[in-house]
C-alpha cells in the first residue's frame, strides 16, 4: 500500500492558515485591448486580532507585467503610492511604522511576483490595496491569450551557488488550504469581430455587446473561485493576423510624449536551406514535480511530454539527427551523441520515450544545458557522415513544468551558445514558470509556447517544428521614418529574429516634438536576402484606450531588454521613476500621516498561497550559503534534524523502505538508497559533479507492489 505522503506534506504546507491570516478577499479587473492587457487587483485585508499587524503577502503577477499604479484605502482615508528608489521606499515605510503611522510599501518580489507590506493595520480595521499593471498578451493557436495567475510554483534551488539576481527573490508561504479566493471581470475590445471567448481552467459567463461585434465582457461563472491555479481566457477575432498600430499620448503623461505599439505579422514565402543538416535535441524534464497531478486527475506533465514527444518523433524530417535527454537530479542521454534519424532510431526513440516517467529527483536543469551546448556540431557530422565542412544547425527543444531558483544562470548559459544553438520551449502543465520558459525561448533566440492541462498538443508541436525548420528573418532592423523614437523594445543592439505569420511587436516612447502619423519599415534578411514589411502609423483606439498602458509597457519592456542585456541600472532607475514602473530598482510607498498613531507591538503576518504541487527539496546551498525556510520544503525557520532523529520521526522508517524522498528528511539515509541507482538500459546517465545525494532518492527506492516508480499524483516530489 502507498503512505499516506500528502499527510506528511500538510505538516509542510499547513491544513489551514491560522485564524489571524489578514487578507479576505482579491478581486481581479481586466481592461483588454487586443494584445494589450490592464489589470487592477484589490486586496482586501482586516486586522482581526487585538493588536496592530504589518501583512506581507508575496504574490504573482505576469513576468511581462508593467507596475504602474498602487493606492491604500486606509479607513476613510485613500493614499495614492509614490515610485522611490527601492532602498529609499523601504526607508520611508519602515520610519513611518516607527513613528506609529499607516504605511504600505510595494516591490519585486523575483521574476513574476510582487511582494506587498501593509504596516500598522490596527486591530479591528480594514483596508484595500489596489495594484495596477499592464501586460502584452501572447497569441496561441489562433486566439489572444490573457493571464492572471493565483499563485507561485514553489522555486527548487539547485545544488550550486546562485547569482546574486536569482538568490534576490523572495519566498511567499504556502498553506494547503487559504480562506481568500478570486473574483475577476473582463472587459474585452479587438480590433476585428470577436468570434469566441474561452476558458480551458475556470467557467466563464459572456456577455456580448447587441450594438458591437468587436466588444463584450466577460466573468467567471461562479462568485469565488480558489487561487490554486491560472484563470487562462482565449478570445479570437477575426482580424487577428492583421498588424495593429496603438499610439497615445497626453499632457500628464511624461510631460505629452507618446508611447507607440506595432505588431507586425510578417509572410514570406516558406523555404529551407538545403545546405544545412538540422540536428533536433529534446531535453525533458523528468523531476518528480512533473507526474504531479494534483487530486482533480488531469493528467500528469510527463505524460503531457510523452504524447508531445511521440509526435515530435514521427515528425522529423528525413535524414536530420536527434537526441533525447531526460534530467532530473541527474541527466540521461538515449544516444551517447545524436543518431541519423532512420527506422532503426526511431523505433528504439519510441521504446525509450514510452517508458520516460518522472523518477529523477530535483530539477537540476543546467548540467544538461551544458553537456548539449559544449557539443562540437563540426565533429559530430564528421562522425556520422565521414566528411568535413558541411554546415550544421542545431534545434533543442526544453519541455519542462520547472520553476528553478538558478534561472538567471540558465538563461545566461543559453545566451552564450545562441549562435550555433536554436532554442525552442515548452511549459508543461499548471504553473509552469514563465520568466524561466520565455526567458530561454528569448536568448536561445526561438519561440515560446505552454501546454496548460485541457489544451491540445498537436497545434502546439507541429507550429514549434515547423518554425525550427523554416528560416527566419535575421539582421533585423527598424527604419522609424519620421517618427522621433526616444526609447525603443527590442532594443536596436538586440533585435529578435522574425518568423513567417507570426506577430512580432515592438515598442517606442517618441519624443515630445515627434510627429505621430507616418510609415514604419521592418526589414532584415532570408537566406541573404533583404525583406522589407510595412506598417502605415494611423492609430487602433477605442473608447477605453488608456495612454499610460503604452507608456508604462513601452518603458517595462526597454528596462527588460536592459536588463538582459547586462547592467544598466542607473538607466533603469531613471526610466522607473520617469514612467512610474516598479522594477528592480525602484518600488512605490504610500504612508498614512495619523494624529493618534499605534504604539506596541507589531506582529508580523505572512499572507500564505496555495501551493501547487507537493512540497520541493531543494539540495543545495543559496549564495548565503543557506536555504530561505530552514530544510527548503516550504517552511521558515528551525534547524536540519539529524540522521538519527530524522529516522526516528519519519512515517514509514527511512532508508531502503522509503518510497519518496518527502519521507525522509536526513542526507545519511538519501545516499544509502542513492547508491543503489542504475541508469536504464541503452540510455547514458550522467551525475551532476556538484550534486548531493539528499534530492537523488526517489528513483532509488525499490518498487513495491502497486507503485509505479514516478506514478503517483501524490508523493512524486521535485
Amino acid at each position: 500500500m502507498r503512505p499516506n505522503v500528502w499527510g506528511l506534506l500538510n505538516g509542510l504546507y499547513p491544513n489551514k492558515p491560522p485564524d489571524d491570516i489578514p487578507l479576505i478577499g482579491v478581486k481581479a479587473s481586466c481592461l483588454l485591448l487586443n494584445t494589450l492587457a490592464e489589470v487592477t487587483i484589490t486586496q482586501r485585508y482586516k486586522n482581526n486580532s487585538s493588536n496592530p499587524i504589518e501583512a506581507i503577502y508575496v504574490f504573482p503577477v505576469d513576468d511581462e507585467a508593467a507596475v504602474n499604479g498602487f493606492t491604500a484605502h486606509l479607513g476613510q482615508r485613500t493614499v495614492r503610492g509614490v515610485i522611490r528608489e527601492k532602498e529609499k521606499a523601504k526607508q520611508e515605510y519602515k520610519a513611518a511604522l516607527d513613528e506609529g503611522h499607516g504605511a504600505a510599501l510595494l516591490e519585486t518580489a523575483g521574476p513574476g511576483s510582487l511582494s506587498v507590506r501593509l504596516g500598522n493595520l490596527a486591530a479591528g480595521c480594514e483596508a484595500e490595496i489596489c495594484i495596477v499593471y499592464s501586460t502584452l498578451c501572447p497569441v496561441e493557436d489562433n486566439a489572444i491569450v490573457l493571464k492572471v495567475p493565483t499563485t507561485i510554483k514553489e522555486r527548487y534551488m539547485p545544488s550550486a551557488p546562485l547569482q546574486a539576481s536569482d538568490a534576490a527573490s523572495e519566498q511567499p508561504a504556502y498553506s494547503s488550504s487559504v480562506a481568500y479566493g478570486l473574483s475577476l471581470d473582463v472587459d474585452i475590445y479587438m480590433s476585428g469581430k470577436i468570434s469566441n471567448v474561452s476558458s480551458s481552467t475556470h467557467p466563464l459567463s459572456v456577455s456580448n455587446d447587441p450594438d458591437d461585434g468587436s466588444h463584450c465582457q466577460a466573468k467567471l461563472g461562479v462568485e469565488k473561485v480558489a487561487m490554486d491555479g491560472d484563470v487562462i481566457i482565449r478570445v479570437k477575432h477575426s482580424d487577428l493576423h492583421k498588424p495593429v498600430v496603438f499610439l497615445s499620448s497626453q499632457a500628464d503623461v511624461d510631460n505629452g510624449s507618446a508611447g507607440l505599439m506595432l505588431s507586425f505579422v510578417p509572410e514570406f514565402e516558406e523555404a529551407s536551406d538545403s545546405s544545412e543538416q538540422l540536428e533536433f535535441v529534446f531535453l525533458i524534464d523528468r523531476s518528480g514535480s512533473m507526474g504531479w497531478s494534483g487530486n482533480s486527475g488531469k493528467s500528469r506533465p510527463i505524460d503531457q511530454c510523452r504524447d508531445a514527444l511521440q509526435l515530435f518523433l514521427r515528425s522529423l524530417p528525413e535524414g536530420c539527427l536527434f537526441n533525447i535527454v531526460g534530467f532530473g537530479s541527474r541527466f540521461e542521454k538515449l544516444f551517447s551523441s545524436s543518431r541519423l534519424y532512420d527506422s532503426t532510431s526511431l523505433e528504439e526513440a519510441t521504446r525509450h520515450v514510452a517508458s520516460l516517467d518522472s523518477n529523477m529527483g530535483g530539477t537540476e536543469i543546467l548540467a544538461p544545458l551544458k553537456s548539449i551546448l559544449s557539443e562540437s556540431s563540426t565533429s559530430l557530422l564528421e562522425k556520422v557522415f565521414g566528411k568535413s565542412g558541411m554546415k550544421s544547425s542545431r534545434k533543442l527543444f526544453l519541455l519542462t513544468d520547472g520553476a528553478v531558483g538558478n534561472t538567471q544562470q540558465v538563461i545566461q548559459t543559453v545566451k552564450e551558445h545562441a549562435g550555433n544553438t536554436q532554442v525552442f520551449t515548452f511549459g508543461v502543465g499548471d504553473g509552469a514558470a514563465s520568466d524561466l520558459v520565455n526567458g530561454v525561448a528569448r536568448a536561445g533566440r526561438g519561440e515560446s509556447c505552454f501546454i496548460r492541462h485541457g489544451e491540445a498538443i498537436d497545434e502546439k508541436v507541429i507550429t514549434q517544428l515547423g518554425k525550427a525548420m523554416q528560416p527566419v528573418l535575421e539582421d533585423v532592423a527598424i527604419d522609424w521614418g519620421v517618427l522621433e523614437v526616444d526609447e525603443q523594445s527590442p532594443l536596436k543592439i538586440n533585435l529578435a529574429p522574425v518568423f513567417n505569420n507570426t506577430p512580432y511587436t515592438v515598442f517606442a516612447l517618441l519624443s515630445k516634438a515627434s510627429q505621430h502619423q507616418g510609415q514604419v519599415v521592418l526589414s532584415g534578411k532570408l537566406l541573404g536576402k533583404e525583406q522589407r514589411f510595412t506598417v502605415d502609423v494611423t492609430p487602433w483606439t477605442t473608447t477605453r484606450t488608456d495612454c499610460r498602458i503604452l507608456h508604462s509597457l513601452a518603458a517595462k519592456q526597454v528596462i527588460r531588454g536592459l536588463q538582459e542585456a547586462g547592467g544598466a541600472s542607473k538607466k533603469v532607475l531613471d526610466l522607473s521613476l520617469r514612467f512610474e514602473v516598479a522594477s528592480s530598482e525602484a518600488s512605490f510607498v504610500a504612508v498614512e500621516e495619523r494624529e493618534e498613531r499605534e504604539d506596541g507591538v507589531l506582529k508580523t503576518i505572512k499572507v500564505p498561497l496555495s501551493p501547487i504541487g507537493p512540497s520541493v527539496v531543494t539540495p543545495g546551498p543559496m549564495l548565503s550559503g543557506r536555504r530561505p525556510g530552514g530544510l527548503g520544503l516550504g517552511v521558515g525557520g528551525g534547524r536540519r534534524r539529524s540522521a538519527k532523529r530524522c529516522c526516528r520521526r519519519a512515517p514509514p522508517p527511512c532508508g531502503p523502505e522509503a518510497s519518496s524522498i518527502a519521507l525522509c528528511c536526513c542526507r545519511m539515509c538519501c545516499q544509502g538508497l542513492s547508491s543503489k541507482r542504475s541508469a536504464p538500459t541503452g540510455s547514458v546517465s550522467t551525475e551532476s559533479s556538484e550534486m548531493e545525494p539528499m534530492a537523488m532518492a526517489m528513483s532509488s527506492a525499490p518498487k513495491k507492489e502497486g507503485h509505479e516508480p514516478g506514478g503517483s499524483t501524490k508523493n512524486d516530489i521535485c
